[in-house]
């Protein structure tokens, strides 16, 4: 296995791109926002080629480790003073000494995160089974409830398994999907049938407003018994609906008018007394998100679906939550619908009011005049990462590409870099543009993030969370928060 490091540095965009040979239409991205400089020399790689976005910018990555040591001394006061007598020697604990900041550095209190990736775009089971695997392993990186079976949350993005779908639909005489017109939501609903059926009529009329056609619904086959007793009392039902698009043929924009939908829908069910009980995982042509207030262990246990051979994806994003900020809850599971944040967002506070402070005034060709209608773009009531996803959501059906979009969101500390401003000055330029535009998200804070078409990485401004990254011989690419070396 080849490996790769990543620098535990301010970051910068990088990209490692791939297209199917055979397959026009789609390719898998893999953007890596990782530093270029440190005071340590170090060599750089060109490991890749410019994507469409950043075709002006040079690509490179560090492959060398870094090998700068902390060390910190003890200053000592040692002013001129004649004492009447030499005084003693201090006693060998009180003289000057390196600080011994292991138990500092060793100190950890995050999320675990990570995701596969075929370069080639080849969906496979493996590619699932490897990413349960390695979530698994993240255990220790969760909390628990009292009941020690609770978790804080888990859960897996993929791209939609159509040929598990394509299968449930035969079954049920609907026939094959059309993959390309075809949006698949991933629902938590109440508990009570009744209200259940309440939201899916909300949820039809909004669809039939739309011009959109629902399908079908699908309950998600899940084992209950694996679930801790204080996860199962709040357990929500969970079904997928399954909506066509007709008016739509560019993905962007049909991923665009389920967007919209979901707006609608939540809007919508904000009067009923079960508004707080409805929450979409996922609804989009690309990308689908199986989570849980579940232990890292029980996810594939839990979900059926997982566990099916005929369950493929070319990539998979990974999370195991350590709830920090919010209580846990089922819809505060990660991965959100774009992004799995291992870290805390510091600045939530002024970024919501700011947020909502544009909201009468941001406007996008795009939306065609109904900016209105989906807004608010925040949620008091959510967790950081959940209105982080939110602004990267908003960003991206905007027209920004998920890259532009954390650039815009989460800068690195670009002023008086000497990288930046030598080698990359249009870097800093796209950072002062857009600095009058968007606050930034600032914490510490490792992203990963994909919108079916792109998987990426992206660091704080400070490197805070770092992240370790290898690139194979046979075009996979595997991201973890944190390596176990054998």
């Amino acid at each position: 296995m080849a490996s790769l490091q990543l620098p535990l540095i301010s970051p910068i965009p990088q990209l490692v791109h791939a297209t199917t040979p055979d397959s026009a239409n789609k390719s898998l991205l893999f953007v890596d926002f990782v530093g270029l400089y440190c005071k340590s020399k170090r060599t750089r790689r060109r490991i890749g080629v410019t994507s469409s976005f950043s075709s002006s910018l040079s690509r490179f990555a560090n492959k060398k480790k870094s090998s700068c040591p902390v060390n910190a001394t003890l200053s000592v006061d040692r002013r001129n003073i004649s004492p009447p007598s030499p005084p003693p020697p201090p006693p060998p604990d009180l003289k000057p000494k390196v600080a011994n900041l292991e138990d500092i550095i060793s100190e950890r209190g995050a999320c675990g995160v990570g995701f596969i990736a075929n370069l080639e775009n080849k969906p496979s089971h493996a590619i699932v089974k490897d990413a349960l695997s390695a979530l698994g392993c993240m255990e220790h990186r969760g909390g628990c409830g009292a009941d020690n079976d609770s978790g804080d949350g888990s859960g897996l993005m993929t791209s939609i398994p159509w040929e598990l779908f394509d299968k449930w639909a035969e079954s049920e005489g609907i026939g094959s999907f059309d993959k390309l017109h075809t949006g698949v939501g991933m629902i938590f609903f109440p508990q009570d049938d009744i209200l259940m059926k309440e939201a899916k009529e909300v949820i039809v009329n909004i669809f039939k407003q739309e011009g959109l056609e629902v399908l079908g619904w699908r309950p998600v086959p899940v084992n209950t018994s694996v679930v801790g007793f204080n996860a199962k009392e709040t357990m929500p039902n969970i079904e997928q609906v399954f909506v066509r698009v007709i008016k739509e043929e560019n993905v962007d924009d049909i991923e665009r008018e389920l967007y919209i939908c979901r707006k609608l829908i939540e809007r919508a069910a904000n009067s009923k007394s079960w508004g707080n009980e409805l929450y979409f995982c996922s609804l989009s042509n690309q990308t689908i998100v199986y989570k849980g207030m579940l232990r890292s262990e029980v996810l594939r246990l839990f979900y059926y679906d997982l566990q099916n051979d005929i369950y493929k994806s070319p990539f998979a994003i990974y999370h195991r939550r350590y709830s920090t900020n919010t209580s846990p809850r089922w819809p505060l599971a990660q991965p959100m619908r774009f992004l799995g944040h291992n870290g805390e967002i510091n600045t939530i506070q002024g970024n919501l009011n700011w947020m909502q402070s544009r909201e009468a005034s941001l406007k996008s060709s795009v939306w065609h005049g109904r900016e209105n209608e989906i807004r608010p773009y925040g949620n008091p009531k959510a967790s950081d990462s959940a209105n982080l996803d939110r602004a990267a959501e908003l960003l991206i059906r905007s027209g920004r590409t998920p890259e532009q979009a954390l650039m815009i969101l989460v800068p690195e500390a670009y002023k008086n870099h000497p990288t930046l401003t030598v080698k990359y000055p249009e870097v800093v330029d796209f950072y002062n543009y857009y600095k009058g535009q968007m606050e930034a998200w600032d914490g510490p804070a490792l992203l990963l993030f994909s919108d079916g078409k792109t998987v990426g990485a992206c660091l704080d401004r400070n490197g805070l969370r770092p992240a370790r990254y290898w690139r194979t011989i046979d075009n996979f690419v595997y991201v973890a928060s944190e390596v176990y070396n054998d």
